[in-house]
């Protein structure tokens, strides 16, 4: 809890902060709300390689979907700042993978992501200053890049005896036990960055779509970053759901323990790409622009 508290004050610091320095430019400000889809890059899933966290590894087979909530708000002709709070759901599983040894150790996983960003945006297309050092409105159609900090909380899950369980207390790589790994949190920091296109359909209303990626800093968005645990250890200290989930591998034989189960040296990632509506709800003294609402 101390830990969810600090992060919570640290991003308070970034947004009052940047809203502080950005108050007298402030001269538009906008919703929007997008839906889309989200895809998990990790040890799990993936093409026929070595699994990784870039998009060659994609597997459309787990795409799932996100929804996404933002106010943004004018800081200069070019510049905008975000406020986004968005859920993706994410999955990933073996059995779709092209890669033989990923099919054989048939792991998968399923992880809803909360996720709050402050984030930056620059759009190549610039709103015009009015001699009243005001801003009109933008060219109907705008491109823009965003980078952010953000903070996620995430619960990789995977299903057993016909539920889907939270893997993170069953200590999968043992965490925790002797000679086991170290436990994790369920909370980590990501750098969302990416593009966006949009365009105006009405007077201060428009579609877009984006497409974010996010650096984690984190390699347990899969519950898999290790070695394996002893697998009759965690059946006797966590029971059968906790051995049958950290090496359901196809053979008869479980994996010896300090055998490869993930790659640590790779934090996962994931991105989406979203659909979306945008509504201004503001713009000051627009020359000669008088729109109805």
């Amino acid at each position: 809890m101390n830990i969810l508290i600090r992060h919570i004050v640290f991003l308070s610091e970034i947004f009052l902060g940047t809203l502080v320095e950005a108050q007298s430019f402030l001269n538009a400000s906008s919703y929007q709300v997008g839906l889309g889809g989200s895809s998990l890059l990790s040890d799990l899933g993936g093409a026929k390689g070595n699994g990784s966290n870039f998009i060659k590894d994609l597997d459309l087979k787990s795409v799932r979907f996100n929804n996404s909530y933002a106010i943004d708000w004018a800081v200069t002709n070019h510049l905008e700042y975000r406020t986004a709070f968005s859920f993706n759901y994410l999955s990933a599983d073996d059995k779709y993978s092209g890669n033989h040894d990923r099919k054989k150790r048939n792991l998968s996983v399923n992880t809803s992501i909360f996720e709050i960003t402050p984030t930056l945006k620059y759009n190549f297309i610039g709103s015009k200053e009015s001699a009243l050092k005001r801003w009109t409105k933008r060219s109907t159609t705008n491109i823009y890049l965003t980078l952010g900090a953000g903070l996620i909380y995430f619960n990789p899950k995977a299903k057993f005896d016909g539920k889907q369980v939270s893997l993170h207390n069953l200590t999968t790589e043992g965490q925790g036990l002797n000679g086991g790994a170290n436990p994790y949190s369920k909370f980590s920091f990501v750098i969302p960055f990416g593009f966006g296109l949009s365009k105006e359909i009405a007077p201060l209303t428009s579609v877009f779509f984006e497409l974010i990626s996010r650096k984690c800093f984190t390699d347990y968005l899969d519950d898999v970053s290790t070695v394996y645990y002893d697998n009759a250890s965690l059946a006797a200290i966590n029971g059968e759901a906790s051995a049958e989930l950290a090496d359901p591998n196809t053979s008869e034989f479980k994996n010896p323990q300090g055998t490869k189960r993930g790659n640590f040296k790779k934090n996962d990632s994931y991105f989406t790409f979203t659909f979306g509506y945008k509504k201004t709800l503001n713009f000051n003294l627009m020359e000669n622009r008088p729109f109805k609402f």
